[in-house]
């Protein structure tokens, strides 16, 4: 059972102590600022480095719009919208690579497999590399990218409530 209950929640992934890893974490900040924090029919979480506890925020939901640092061969900063059904029909964003140990293609390849999933959206902000020492400083480039990742994730909530 989730520990969320609304039917559209957006989940922000990544580790405060890993720098540029961070930026989905400072996206789900922002979003805290603005009149989302007030939708009773809106979850707005941080969900950590995204593990298998991420299973247990998807459940019950309608739609879940997660965020994440991700690697894609893209300039730092640029944002991508990926349909999770595609992480899952295997015509995947080939150069998404999770800055995690488990991908979130992995965690929801499991997920298909022990419960039902919600339609789910992730909004990936690449980082252009993996920092390899803990740091809270994320780079002036993938911080350019959290307006437009807000841009897109308002017209996901704006089509779903």
């Amino acid at each position: 059972m989730s520990i969320l209950n609304a039917p559209v929640r957006i989940l922000g992934c990544g580790s405060p102590l890993m720098g540029d890893d961070g930026v989905g974490l400072k996206v789900i900040e922002a979003l805290h600022k603005t009149e989302f924090k007030n939708l009773k029919d809106l979850d707005i979480e941080d969900a950590g480095v995204c593990g298998l506890d991420l299973l247990n925020l998807l459940d019950g939901a309608k739609k879940v719009i997660i965020v994440d640092a991700i690697l894609a061969d893209s300039p730092p900063g640029t944002v991508h919208r990926i349909e999770g059904k595609d992480l899952l029909g295997g015509t995947e964003f080939h150069p998404l690579v999770s800055a995690h140990d488990l991908t979130i293609t992995d965690v929801l390849k499991i997920g298909e497999q022990v419960q039902t999933l919600p339609e789910i959206v992730v909004i990936g902000i690449e980082i252009g590399s993996i920092v390899t020492e803990a740091t809270q400083e994320i780079s002036p480039e993938v911080l350019k990218g959290v307006n437009e990742a807000i841009r897109l994730i308002r017209e996901e909530v704006s089509s779903s409530l």
